[in-house]
């Protein structure tokens, strides 16, 4: 574990943009604590020592950064599962605003021509239209010589970008199919950030065209929300086949990061019975993380244009977001540590 330090501190609180209050309010509500300004100065000058269940919480925010003076090198994130309704963009967006926390830079693309992760990062239905009438989505990066850093804007939570989507994007996997490298052009167009951001989140289309295809070839891990309903295993096989295909082809590198039940009701036979069947089929190949909770606080948020953990830090399921978050970074470090060897 990561020894943390008063000006470890104060450098994390920097990287956020925040001032000593601002940092106190975004500890208590992530640790349910009632820090104040007065409590993180003295920490932050030596006065005081940090308490050790602080040391660790910013240790784990602090695993997978880039040494100070040390150039960013993005890993590169793909949320995917061919069914739609499983709460794939819920994860994509909370797991992008959970690896913000401690002070990363994230970039979320929507690879999705229903836009439904960049509707939930705030921007509706119009603004939508407008972007697309300028140019300014994922498809014209695709299915043009445009920078993806043109069509990236910010979002309103700190150290989150997006590159949107709109209903143009469902033209690419026909288009894309009549090009010889059509299933590599956003692993190129990637290197452009790759320096820019710490993590790169793609909500990838709840089908396994070619812009999904896409996505998982740029991609080091995938994420694969399951719903835990009666024939989930039958999807995520699919799924698990096609990066499989994937890895052999065009992307050795790929691996899952792990398996999120999603929509979770502990009540229900068909859950839980779903649930083991998910543990038995898979935890002795890859990470099967808690469940997310069937939580009104998640169609609430998204109707709204918000992210539910910025919203409420405390929200059902937000721990395994932060679990996740806290994987990625520490993947993220195992691999700068390998390639400054």
């Amino acid at each position: 574990m990561l020894s943390i330090g008063g000006d470890d501190m104060r450098q994390m609180r920097e990287r956020r943009g925040e001032n000593q209050t601002q940092f106190a309010d975004w500890l208590n509500g992530q640790l349910g604590r009632s820090y104040t300004k007065a409590k993180i100065s003295r920490w932050e000058s030596g006065a005081e020592r940090i308490p050790q269940q602080l040391v660790d919480f910013l240790a784990g925010q602090t695993a997978g950064q880039p040494p100070a003076g040390r150039p960013r090198s993005a890993t590169f994130l793909a949320v995917a599962n061919q069914k739609g309704g499983v709460g794939k963009t819920a994860t994509a967006v909370n797991l992008a605003y959970a690896l913000t926390e401690g002070g990363s830079r994230v970039l979320l693309i929507d690879c999705d021509s229903q836009s439904n992760a960049t509707v939930h990062v705030g921007i509706g239905n119009a603004a939508i239209v407008a972007l697309e009438q300028q140019r300014k989505t994922l498809y014209y990066v695709l299915r043009s010589e445009e920078p993806l850093t043109s069509v990236i804007m910010p979002t309103d939570e700190r150290g989150l970008d997006l590159a949107p989507a709109g209903l143009s994007l469902a033209d690419a996997d026909v288009e894309l199919a009549a090009d010889s490298t059509g299933g590599l052009v956003l692993r190129e167009k990637l290197d452009e950030v790759r320096q820019t951001y710490d993590f790169v989140v793609m909500d990838c289309a709840p089908n396994l065209g070619l812009v999904t295809a896409n996505a998982l070839s740029a991609a080091e891990l995938v994420v694969v929300p399951v719903q835990t309903e009666a024939l989930a295993l039958l999807g995520v096989k699919r799924l698990v086949d096609t990066i499989g295909r994937i890895r052999r082809r065009v992307n050795p590198a790929l691996r899952i990061a792990g398996i999120i039940p999603t929509m979770y009701n502990d009540r229900l036979t068909q859950d839980r019975a779903t649930l083991q069947e998910l543990r038995e089929s898979y935890a002795d190949q890859v990470p099967v993380f808690p469940p997310i909770p069937r939580a009104t606080v998640y169609s609430k948020a998204a109707a709204a244009g918000m992210i539910t953990l910025a919203g409420d830090p405390k929200a059902p399921g937000a721990e395994t977001f932060r679990e996740v978050a806290r994987q990625i970074r520490a993947y993220a470090q195992r691999r700068e540590a390998t390639h400054a060897a």
